[in-house]
């Protein structure tokens, strides 16, 4: 009878929690004024410097039927496959084609209400499930998840919220796994969740390994030995195992090619110091078991947001504390705790748990882990029987735990003084109201849970309104943008570049239009421009971006500000030739690139023995003398005269970096354009003047490497050249002048052998066809394609091999006289990863199959 209540109402509380976890989004958003609720839109954060513009690239390019797994709408362009698996996978994001493309930051918004809601939905059916029950209070604990601290401080990564919404759906496949023997629920939502978030998709396999041995030591016979437990269980144990491995392989269809491109990523935070076993945090973690402790403004470096509501909190407290709850299970459950939240704790396990990288901003992010389990015990507390508890630890508890949020609070002002640590420094300031608040939310759930046990209703409603608190308090800071002005700026900048976007042949563009900043509230950074809008441009930001490509860069003056961000700044002729730079949008029109011959050009072996060294201007000199050899350089040195330092400390009472202020005299040997490189990286770019008048780049660039324009000049002229610097001296700087007849006298001999790229694209699938004359001199044909493995180039219909030119270009052998040239792209182990997933479904279905008969 039981069992049949069961199966009739077991999709009643998930149905309800997730309404109501809707509801409470919609309200929230309406408060705020949120889209489409109002006209605030979340391009905030990386939400609107990347997620943004890669769904609204992805949109277009599969309303134009010109999808592609080679996207040169990034920086030099590259494999695209990494941002698919890690952001366009979600089912959600099929919600991004309902209207307009200038309305994708709506849709994005409805998708985060819809996926909090649907994490509410899948933790409530876990919890209902795990413990066969049908009580409505479960969907409480439903709700604390999915209005968790890491969701709070973290829903504008949206497609970390798939994770939270698969986790309970795997964790239900090992319930029945372990119950029944069954493998297809655990098989079938592991793929999913790893296919669709590989990222947290991987944190959730460390976890389900932990969650296994939980699960299946909780029938453990008492007296039984770990031999004999062994043989009784590890037949269940190895179907876990395997089961895992053929569902994580079935994934590798996208993983393979996937891991592939990102091995050739560079990595921000490498080091052994990362794997050192040193706590991460101190008694501050406490703090965060109470509401509103974090902020938007300390998304990049904040403590782990555990949040769950002060009433789970407390409840997990009376698990350990109930005489029903079994000595085995209470360590069971310990240990679980413990090894989530080591993970978090000492730094080397962290890393582990980060794919073994450290992760550069927004930390925790194994954190919901954490939140999971408490809620998990919680709810084993609630389904125990509370009343049980003894009557001297139903205010002992509350008043511990109150104790040690209060002392999580008192003890990040002393840990910033003593420690200086920037972490400490981003928890400030401390919100004393809001801790004052959790205690008293505290006292009164305490108060009803002990003397009006039978008013669920009002406990649910206490529990919920503290969650929306907490997330309401997490939005502080944000800097909404305007959807009504986005909207009207993304169709004004899509219709003044479809002459560009629509083009057959293909070339890049320098873009220093704002474009859609009128949609941002706080500063916007155009990094990601181009696959905003659809044209092939020079920057970028994104954590895909190749090691190849951004060293390159950064020997040839290009400004990256950090390995996954490229700008467009920095370029002179010589960058731009090589890189296929047609045109330079500017806020007064469209100006052609003089020194552009196409997307290629036939070149000498000299060009692919030049090896780029620090210094820009010494390599674009290398690259000019191989493009058309000369007995004299092209970037004329300058004549250095006197350089008079003076050092100031400090600047309005506060140390400098750059204490030492350079007036060095220098005179031009040439006519020309006037570059100034530092390969050092040690000038304050920002204070650079000539001659009295502000130099500076449009991009704050202070303590990078960067090719400086300081303007046209003539020979002879003298100039007095003003900066800050961390060095004493002007050593090492170069300054030289490039004549304009030189470079053009380049690309008239380049332009006689260049080459122009058409474009025929089709599903999955786009061709670059050209052609261009090679001389008995001029064997190689020089690609202003990045450096990829999956490039299949025929040059005359002969099959040709690639290779790297300038660490970062292609470069293929060419014949004299014409050459046709095809290109196609292929994403380098994508064949094998189908294969191999493949092999993997094939082998579960067998061994499933076996089983069952």
């Amino acid at each position: 009878m039981q069992r049949q209540q069961f199966q009739r109402g077991r999709w009643q509380q998930p149905l309800t929690a997730t309404l109501l976890a809707l509801m409470m989004m919609v309200t929230l958003f309406a408060l705020r004024g949120i889209t489409p609720f109002g006209n605030h839109n979340l391009l905030i954060g990386d939400l609107g410097v990347q997620y943004t513009p890669f769904f609204t690239d992805f949109v277009r390019l599969v309303r134009q039927h010109t999808w592609s797994f080679m996207n040169l709408h990034q920086a030099l362009g590259g494999n695209w496959m990494p941002v698919i698996s890690y952001y366009i996978l979600s089912p959600f994001n099929l919600l991004l084609f309902v209207g307009r493309a200038s309305q994708i930051p709506v849709m994005i918004a409805v998708i985060i209400m819809l996926k909090v809601a649907t994490i509410a939905g899948t933790m409530t059916f876990y919890l209902q499930a795990h413990w066969r029950t049908t009580s409505r209070f479960v969907l409480v604990f439903g709700l604390a998840f999915a209005f968790s601290g890491f969701v709070a401080l973290n829903f504008f990564n949206v497609m970390w919220l798939d994770a939270l919404i698969w986790l309970p759906l795997v964790t239900w496949g090992v319930d029945q796994l372990v119950r029944t023997g069954r493998t297809v629920a655990y098989f079938g939502w592991l793929f999913v969740s790893v296919v669709t978030d590989y990222y947290l998709g991987y944190m959730t396999c460390l976890f389900i390994v932990a969650y296994f041995g939980y699960v299946i030591t909780a029938e453990w016979p008492k007296g039984q030995s770990v031999r004999a437990w062994w043989h009784q269980q590890r037949g269940l144990i190895w179907r876990f195992i395997v089961t895992s491995l053929l569902s994580v392989g079935t994934t590798l269809a996208i993983l393979l090619p996937t891991v592939l491109s990102m091995l050739k990523t560079p990595k921000a935070s490498a080091g052994l110091s990362n794997f050192f076993l040193v706590p991460t945090f101190g008694l501050e973690f406490f703090s965060q078991l109470g509401m509103g402790t974090t902020t938007y403004l300390q998304r990049l470096n904040h403590a782990p947001g555990i949040f769950v509501s002060t009433f789970v909190a407390l409840l997990v407290l009376v698990y350990f504390a109930l005489p029903q709850v079994k000595r085995g299970a209470k360590v069971r459950s310990a240990s679980l705790l413990l090894v989530v939240f080591l993970g978090m704790w000492l730094r080397g396990f962290n890393t582990v748990w980060h794919m073994l990288s450290a992760p550069a901003g927004y930390p925790f992010r194994n954190s919901f882990f954490f939140s999971f389990v408490l809620i998990l015990l919680a709810a084993d507390a609630w389904h125990a029987g509370v009343q049980q508890l003894s009557r001297r630890w139903r205010w002992g508890l509350p008043t511990i735990l109150g104790g040690l949020m209060i002392l999580g609070t008192v003890m990040i002002g002393p840990m910033t003084s003593w420690t200086q640590s920037a972490y400490y420094t981003s928890l400030q300031p401390v919100n004393w109201g809001n801790l004052t608040l959790s205690v008293l939310i505290l006292v009164l759930a305490a108060g009803v849970l002990w003397y009006r046990p039978q008013w669920t209703g009002l406990l649910g409603v206490l529990v919920g309104l503290e969650l929306l608190g907490n997330f309401n308090v997490a939005l502080t800071g944000a800097d909404f943008g305007n959807q009504r002005q986005y909207a009207a700026a993304y169709t004004q900048a899509v219709k003044r570049l479809r002459p560009q976007t629509t083009a057959a042949t293909v070339y890049r563009i320098r873009n220093n239009v704002p474009t859609v900043a009128a949609g941002f509230a706080g500063h916007y950074n155009p990094y990601n421009d181009s696959m905003w809008l659809g044209y092939n441009g020079t920057g970028a930001y994104s954590s895909t971006i190749s090691a190849a490509t951004i060293q390159m860069s950064q020997q040839l003056g290009i400004f990256t500000r950090n390995v996954r961000r490229l700008s467009p700044q920095g370029f002179t002729p010589v960058t731009e030739l090589i890189w296929g730079v047609k045109e330079k949008l500017t806020t007064t029109g469209t100006q052609r690139v003089g020194s552009y011959v196409g997307m290629g050009m036939a070149v000498s072996p000299q060009l692919l023995r030049v090896h780029l060294s620090a210094d820009a201007i010494t390599n674009q000199e290398a690259i000019l003398q191989a493009l058309r050899p000369q007995t004299t350089p092209y970037f004329r040195t300058v004549t250095s005269g006197h350089d008079a330092v003076y050092t100031k400390w400090q600047i309005n009472g506060a140390d400098t970096t750059f204490p030492y202020n350079h007036r060095w005299w220098i005179t031009p040997t040439a006519t020309g354009r006037l570059y100034f490189y530092d390969p050092s990286g040690t000038s304050k770019y920002s204070t650079m003047r000539v001659n009295g008048h502000l130099v500076k780049p449009k991009w704050f660039a202070d303590h990078q490497t960067m090719m400086v324009n300081l303007g046209q000049y003539r020979r002879g002229q003298r100039l007095q050249l003003t900066f800050a610097s961390q060095q004493a001296t002007v050593t090492g700087m170069h300054v030289a002048t490039l004549p304009a007849e030189k470079m053009t006298a380049v690309r008239h001999q380049v332009a006689q052998h260049a080459l122009t790229l058409h474009q025929y694209r089709g599903h999955l699938r786009t061709s670059y066809v050209g052609n261009l004359t090679g001389t008995a001199q001029k064997r190689w044909a020089l690609l202003s394609l990045p450096a990829e493995d999956g490039w299949q180039i025929t040059v005359n219909d002969q099959r040709v091999t690639p290779r790297t030119a300038l660490h970062g270009l292609i470069a293929v052998p060419i014949h004299s006289g014409d050459n046709h040239v095809v290109i196609h792209y292929h994403v380098a182990g994508g064949r094998l990863g189908v294969l191999l997933g493949l092999l993997s479904l094939g082998g579960y279905v067998v061994l499933e199959w076996r089983r069952r008969n």
